[in-house]
C-alpha cells in the first residue's frame, strides 16, 4: 500500500484505475495502428469495441486478437513475473 494499511483514500484508488485503463487503450491504439494499419484501409472504434472483429479466421483477425494480447502483456507488472 502506498500510505499504509490503515487510510483508504478512494480518489487514489479511482485515479489509478483511470490511469490504468488510459495506458491499456493507449498501448492497445498503438500496437492496432502497427498490426493493422498495414491491412485495413481506415482502422475505427469498430476494431477496438467490435467482438466479431477477433476472429481467427482471417490474418486481419489473428492481428487483432494478437493486438488485444500484447496490449494485456503490456500491462504485467515486472515483479509479478519472477
Amino acid at each position: 500500500m502506498f500510505y499504509g494499511a490503515m487510510v483508504w483514500d478512494p480518489w487514489l484508488i479511482v485515479s489509478q484505475i483511470v490511469c490504468l485503463q488510459c495506458l491499456y487503450y493507449l498501448a492497445l491504439g498503438l500496437l492496432m495502428a502497427l498490426l493493422l494499419g498495414t491491412r485495413v484501409p481506415r482502422l475505427t472504434l469498430l476494431y477496438f469495441f467490435d467482438f466479431a472483429t477477433l476472429t481467427p479466421r482471417t490474418p486481419t483477425g489473428w492481428c487483432a486478437i494478437a493486438s488485444f494480447l500484447l496490449a494485456a502483456a503490456a500491462g504485467v507488472p515486472r515483479s509479478n513475473l519472477n
